[in-house]
């Protein structure tokens, strides 16, 4: 789905992302080179970070869920190197840490080769819906950062 389709009007569509894989624990999705370009011919750094900031985002107001608010609070993106050419480059979002009323997120953009060419981390403050938390119930230990869930044993 690009964003256009699903964003008509926004900075990401005017981007040209495009959503690969959609789920809160894994969002991927690619942007063009072309037209996101710096003067010299290479990505641009800001055209990096608001990639990683929309990726992440994105994924918050999945782990949100319908009618749920979110609001990035510190971005910090780290250029490695340069991407060059034609085509697109590919973000891959993933949750660091969720918590009740904080998300911090971690994205790792690559080129067509798979060099990694940035690397960023977004914290966003979460507003889930009213009514039924999208947030699912912790089971025992989870994969993410969130702190186990406390069992009859050790209450």
């Amino acid at each position: 789905m690009t964003a256009a389709e699903s964003a008509p009007g926004t900075l990401v569509a005017r981007m040209g992302i495009e959503i690969v894989e959609e789920d809160p624990r894994r969002l991927v999705a690619r942007m063009p080179l072309t037209g996101n370009r710096q003067m010299y011919g290479f990505l641009h750094g800001g055209a990096s970070a608001a990639f990683a900031q929309a990726l992440a985002t994105h994924a918050a107001a999945l782990e949100a869920g319908p009618g749920g608010r979110v609001t990035g609070q510190e971005l910090s993106c780290t250029h490695h190197r340069a991407a060059r050419g034609e085509g697109w480059v590919e973000g891959v979002c993933t949750p660091l840490y969720l918590g009740d009323a904080f998300g911090t997120y971690d994205v790792a953009v690559h080129d067509r080769r798979g060099n990694r060419i940035a690397s960023a981390r977004l914290t966003c403050r979460l507003r889930r819906a009213a009514g039924p938390s999208a947030r699912p119930a912790p089971t025992g230990e989870s994969a993410l950062s969130r702190e186990p869930a406390l069992s009859e044993e050790s209450a």
